[in-house]
């Protein structure tokens, strides 16, 4: 931002509380699920809790179901109605703070009442057990969006390391419209490049990828194509910027998957599996800007968000150690030139308004 005078902190500090800021993907189910913690406390062992909600101005956050690829299909259902019956009872405890929302009118409403929005999502579409009443049940219980694959291809879609389909089959596609008729999130991170671009085809209502980043910079396929990107935003949707290093990295011997940093000791439960914090400095906070900044100039301001993957990657940029710290990023786009008003929507504006064209009021 050659020749501008750079934006004071109080302009920045200003900016970011008057705004509606949502995170699309935490893994922070899982530790509330493996260790029952007490989340009106500073969790030493996470990244994420309710003073560091609030510290970072957090209105809405995406609590994922995360399923472990070690499961069968029926009991990782049993766990996610647990995990469900967790979320429910974690925010009457702490009904202050913290409410489910359910449509982009609630976000809204819980936001102004000085509250965090809580909405429910699934990483890992093969929770449904290939039974569309499955995926309707779970929408009826909250479920408001479904990451369609994580790790391996379900039976019926492709995963971005494990391809069996061609993308997705024809019971694939009957998700994809089930999801569309019930006002249901589709998200693509963790898809293939195949099963991608046949959900965009099929899909009626805008997609998202809730936490991933830019493919062109970090060479992963968990990351975005400019050409996805720009097809995302041609119907309306949001990419959603992952902080894990392994998304941001510009060192080779570092992309995700590949294990970089300290060797993770054997994990206790789930939460060391998807959670455990990695001592080695994480990428510098600059890569996350550039990201950010990538995917603006690629996809355009209305089409970028935030899906920080706290408490599910082992490492995050120097300076975004936990989600207290997102004023950074309010600052550093700023800094960079970007107008109040669409740093505004990266903010959580674009993922509000996908909310109201998928779901509704």
């Amino acid at each position: 931002m050659t020749g501008l005078a750079r934006p004071s902190g109080q302009r920045a500090a200003r900016l970011h509380r008057e705004s509606l800021v949502i995170d699309t993907h935490i893994d922070t189910l899982t530790h509330l699920v493996a260790r029952s913690p007490d989340f009106s406390s500073h969790l030493e062992d996470g990244r994420v809790d309710i003073p560091r909600l609030r510290a970072g101005g957090v209105g809405a956050a995406y609590f994922a179901v995360w399923i472990d690829e070690g499961t069968a299909d029926a009991e990782a259902l049993k766990y996610t109605i647990h995990s469900l019956d967790v979320i429910h009872e974690t925010a009457a405890r702490h009904s202050a703070d913290m409410e489910i929302a359910l449509t982009a009118g609630d976000i809204e409403r819980i936001h102004a009442a000085g509250k965090i929005a809580v909405v429910i999502t699934i990483e890992g579409g093969r929770v449904i057990c290939n039974d569309l009443r499955v995926l309707r049940t779970l929408h009826t219980l909250g479920v408001r969006s479904i990451t369609l694959a994580w790790g391996a291809a379900t039976s019926w879609m492709d995963s971005w390391n494990d391809a069996k389909h061609g993308g997705l089959t024809g019971f694939g596609r009957d998700v994809v419209r089930e999801m569309n008729g019930l006002g249901m999130l589709i998200d693509v991170s963790h898809a293939s490049d195949a099963a991608f671009w046949q959900i965009l085809e099929v899909s009626s209502r805008p997609v998202f990828a809730s936490h991933s980043s830019c493919r062109s910079l970090t060479p992963t396929m968990r990351n975005m194509t400019d050409d996805m990107m720009k097809a995302m935003a041609e119907k309306g949707g949001v990419v959603n910027i992952n902080f894990g290093a392994g998304f941001l990295t510009d060192d080779p011997e570092q992309v995700h998957p590949k294990r970089f940093g300290p060797r993770q000791p054997p994990p206790g439960d789930l939460f060391d599996k998807v959670g455990w914090k990695s001592p080695a400095p994480g990428a510098p906070f600059a890569r996350l800007i550039a990201h950010f900044e990538h995917a603006i100039e690629v996809a355009g301001a209305a089409h970028v968000g935030i899906g920080s993957d706290f408490d599910g990657v082992k490492s995050v940029p120097q300076g975004m150690e936990d989600i207290s710290k997102l004023p950074a990023i309010t600052q550093a786009l700023l800094e960079r030139g970007h107008s109040g008003t669409d740093v505004r929507k990266v903010l959580g504006d674009n993922n509000l308004r996908v909310l109201r064209d998928v779901i509704g009021e």
